[in-house]
């Protein structure tokens, strides 16, 4: 009698389309079998069995493990029934034991009683290649470690993907290994932009990107002109979400006269002043427009019925900011009377100025306005988002107000498609003559109904038409339930880890395929850096271990070490000055 193969763990016992159920040999101490010194985790959600078929070996996926419960002594028969212990898998794929190669699909259903084996490393090599020139490492298998698990990184990057998981799951390390194997393995003309609104990757990356950050001095400071924001947006930058129909008429005509008068003198602009509006994206100068809207607010005349006889106590200056002064209108019939526009824009020429002082907001003054430059300014700041040569660049918006950072990244996204879409493959842009990676972290926060509608419609714009014109996106966040159900069905790849709000693990359970859904039951008993990576980044869905990135993420909490140490009253004098040197001047 021929020796039973060491690698057997049981027969199938049922069949139902594409899930089999398989009964445990009794031989068998449990589900961790060991083979060659190496325990095998067959009772691991998402573990692999295989199925031999012939020449090929069918591959299968557990979901599923249980025991029957003891029945007692069952007519005709006086033999008590013990409990039986069972696996249930799903069909995925089959190896062909010739060439070694693994496919998807079933063309061979395994019979009853067929034998099955759990998949030793030589099986799992078949279906898990090896990092090599388009394979991106990012773990192992949390089954079996020693086999890696590599993603296809052009489908990971041009056909979208979504990392998504709880506070603390390792989301944020997990995009950091990402972006260090794309920056250290071999890909120095990578083009990817990460949209990071708290500040924790620079630490992780700064030796292989361009880290730019609002809060910058000048020379290291994130760039998003004013002047590339429609009036209603750059009202909403600098103002808030106030102002009446008038102040909002008046501001877009002197915005399109100044947009009209900069284009009339520029060197490298060739456009006719008839097709300038208030809202396209050329240079003006915003102080200039603040100072007319404010002298117009305050202006007092000598005569009412001649505009030109203003009584004008100092003319003030549009480069510091410092509005004109009028002689104070009089009651009744005497002079000095108020203008003809006096008093119509109520404090939004005050707000503008205060926002035009707020240092929060100086990257938004960046470049600063100059009606002589013989270059297209937008140039430079493309390429500075782009990372300046480096294959990596962090914009760092932490420390500033939300409506400002969620305009600007609309900005930024915007612009960044728009110039992929003019693109082609015989000039030197960006797009499909050179791709593009924008990974959104707190994506919910910028896709949500609830978010700038510049940030939001440019974001799904790029999830919905991206693929095309060469813009990946990668959507980063703790929240999927809050993501449109357009922008994730967009996602090719999805690195799910642990989530413990329900509504959040319905989405994934949802936008897995249904051959794998029973993956999903996992989601909430995931370790810390063990994530469920599906799509078609990868061969087969797999329950990963993802690489700790080296050095790590600023993401960690806090710790309360302090506390711990004797009590003193704290030291705030460091924090204030750091703040007040912000109002210096020195922007």
């Amino acid at each position: 009698m021929p020796e039973q193969d060491p690698t057997r763990i049981g027969y199938v016992k049922h069949v139902l389309g594409a899930r089999v159920t398989i009964s445990l040999d009794d031989n068998m101490a449990g589900v961790t079998p060991i083979y060659q010194g190496r325990l095998y985790h067959i009772g691991q959600i998402g573990s692999i069995i295989r199925i031999p078929q012939g020449p090929i070996d069918v591959i299968a996926q557990v979901n599923l493990l249980g025991i029957a419960e003891l029945a007692g002594s069952q007519p005709p028969t006086s033999i008590v029934q013990t409990s039986e212990r069972w696996i249930q898998a799903q069909l995925l794929g089959e190896i062909n034991r010739s060439t070694g190669e693994f496919q998807r699909g079933i063309s061979n259903y395994p019979g009853l009683e067929d034998p099955v084996h759990f998949a030793i490393a030589s099986d799992l090599k078949a279906i898990y290649p090896d990092e090599g020139h388009n394979q991106l490492l990012i773990g192992k298998l949390a089954a079996a470690e020693e086999i890696l698990v590599s993603l296809n990184a052009e489908r990971l990057v041009l056909r979208h993907g979504a990392i998504v998981g709880s506070t603390g799951a390792g989301k944020t390390t997990a995009v950091a290994t990402i972006l260090q194997r794309f920056a250290k393995g071999g890909w120095p003309a990578a083009n990817i932009v990460v949209i990071d609104p708290h500040g924790e990757y620079a630490d992780a990356l700064k030796h292989h990107a361009s880290v730019k950050s609002v809060l910058n001095t000048r020379d290291n400071r994130l760039q998003v002109p004013y002047w590339a924001l429609s009036v209603a947006d750059i009202m909403k930058v600098f103002i808030g979400p106030q102002g009446g129909h008038t102040t909002q008429s008046r501001l877009n005509e002197l915005i399109r006269e100044a947009r009209q008068q900069y284009a009339s003198q520029s060197s490298w602009l060739n456009l006719d002043s008839g097709a300038i509006t208030a809202d396209t994206p050329i240079p003006f100068n915003i102080k200039e427009v603040w100072h007319k809207l404010d002298r117009e607010n305050n202006e007092t005349l000598d005569s009412k019925d001649n505009p030109e006889s203003a009584c004008v106590v100092s003319e003030g200056d549009p480069a510091t900011l410092t509005p004109a002064q009028f002689e104070p209108y009089s009651q009744g019939s005497a002079r000095p009377f108020k203008g003809s526009s006096h008093g119509n824009h109520g404090v939004i020429p005050d707000l503008l100025r205060l926002g035009l002082l707020d240092p929060r907001l100086a990257f938004f003054r960046e470049p600063q306005y100059n009606p002589k430059g013989d270059d297209d300014p937008l140039i430079e700041v493309l390429i500075s988002w782009l990372g300046n040569g480096k294959p990596v660049s962090v914009l760092d918006f932490s420390g500033v107000p939300a409506h400002a950072s969620e305009l600007a990244i609309g900005v930024v996204i915007d612009l960044l498609f728009e110039v992929a879409v003019r693109s082609t493959l015989e000039n030197e842009g960006i797009g499909r003559a050179c791709p593009v990676l924008i990974v959104l972290e707190e994506a919910h926060r910028y896709l949500g109904d609830s978010a700038a509608p510049i940030a939001r419609d440019a974001a799904n714009r790029v999830a919905r038409e991206g693929r095309k014109y060469g813009i990946g996106l990668l959507l980063v966040t703790q929240r999927p339930s809050e993501l449109p159900d357009t922008a994730l069905a967009q996602c090719g790849s999805l690195i799910a880890m642990r989530l413990t709000n329900s509504a959040d693990q319905s989405r994934i359970s949802a936008a897995l395929p249904d051959s794998v859904s029973g993956l999903a039951e996992v989601l909430p008993s995931l370790r810390t850096g063990e994530a469920i990576v599906t799509g078609e980044s990868l061969v087969l869905p797999s329950r990963t271990l993802i690489d700790m990135p080296d050095p790590r993420p600023s993401s960690d909490d806090p710790s309360l070490a302090p506390w711990r140490s004797s009590s003193t009253t704290t030291n705030l004098a460091a924090a204030l000055v750091a703040w007040r040197e912000l109002y210096s001047g020195d922007q």
